[in-house]
């Protein structure tokens, strides 16, 4: 058994969740599997339960958790059947290049992480290192302060949050993952295709009255709706999801790098994607007002969030007609 392993973590594309950090934060040895994502992981959803009850939109990314990513190389094993050997199997995964994710952990015990003596959660996360000399483990989740980081934490508050969640018969899984080692290219033809389906959408195709998810770029009108409904009150601000606009921030960030991407494949100008730029800043501006609110209760914020929100909505919507236009006159 080695002593310290410490294995590399890279900035994730998306990462509001800590199921989508994964996907890209272990790619270092493979940095081509970004292509994958660029390609493929794009389309915006909600829920519309938020409209009669539920205090988030649960605002996501379709295939963007670390799961549906086909280039990582996976272990899966239940810690029931580990029989006490869940820390040795740990160790030797991490011994073959393997990061551990796991879940079934509560976070209550989890010394640094989010929710620490504050919260009893059956949590995940991912773990990339271990030290035994200190007995610690590293793990990459958000911390106290809610950054995401590499947390040092001792082995034993570990196994301290999975004992607590065995005592209820939540036994949880740790899972190796890894990037495979076969190049990724990135491709403009997907990428546009699934650009198609995520202007394909507007307020008739998913209206307020019907069940189910949303879909798309009409996801912004809907998070409109869920600004409205914090400013009536009919959502608590105490309930507030603050979430919501970091993951539209990392969205714009990612449509932007695939942009750019696209016109190099094409051997296009750079017009699009500098016209798509400010939008990125828009969004992360978005975000530190939102973050701000969630700080201090300010209403007048989410009018000001709301109204940037749809005109970002309507530029973005005519640079990717304008895009997907671009293309299909190529063809």
């Amino acid at each position: 058994m080695r002593k310290f392993i410490d294995l590399p973590i890279v900035e994730p594309i998306y990462s509001t969740y800590q199921f989508q950090s994964p996907a890209t934060a272990i790619i270092e040895n493979n940095p081509s599997i970004k292509n994958w994502i660029l390609s493929n992981v794009m389309l915006l959803s909600c829920n519309r339960k938020f409209l009669s009850g539920l205090t988030t939109p649960y605002v996501n990314i379709v295939k963007s958790s670390w799961i549906d990513n086909p280039h990582l190389d996976l272990q899966w094993m239940s810690m029931i059947y580990l029989n006490g050997h869940v820390n040795s199997v740990i160790k030797i995964l991490l011994n073959h290049d393997f990061y551990v994710y796991y879940r079934g952990v509560d976070d209550f015990y989890m010394e640094g992480k989010s929710y620490y003596k504050e919260r009893h959660f059956n949590h995940d996360g991912l773990i990339c290192g271990y030290d035994q000399e200190n007995k610690t483990y590293c793990i990459y989740a958000y911390d106290k302060n809610w950054i995401y980081k590499k947390i040092w934490i001792p082995q034993s508050s570990f196994e301290k949050g999975r004992q607590a969640m065995f005592r209820k018969k939540a036994y949880g899984i740790i899972c190796g993952v890894r990037p495979k080692k076969e190049p990724v290219e990135f491709s403009a033809s997907t990428a546009l295709e699934n650009i198609k389906e995520y202007l394909d959408s507007n307020m008739e195709k998913y209206p307020e009255n019907a069940d189910g998810d949303v879909y798309g770029i009409v996801v912004h009108e809907y998070i409109a709706k869920y600004l409205d409904k914090l400013l009536d009150n009919s959502i608590p601000y105490e309930k507030m999801d603050w979430r919501v606009f970091r993951l539209i921030w990392e969205h714009k960030k990612a449509m932007l790098e695939r942009i750019t991407l696209i016109e190099k494949e094409f051997d296009w100008d750079n017009e699009i994607s500098k016209k798509y730029e400010p939008l990125v800043k828009e969004a992360d501006t978005m975000r530190m007002l939102y973050a701000s609110y969630h700080m201090k209760r300010r209403d007048s914020l989410l009018k000001v969030i709301k109204n940037k929100l749809l005109s970002l909505k309507n530029t973005e919507e005519i640079l990717l007609t304008e895009l997907v236009k671009k293309w299909e006159e190529t063809k």
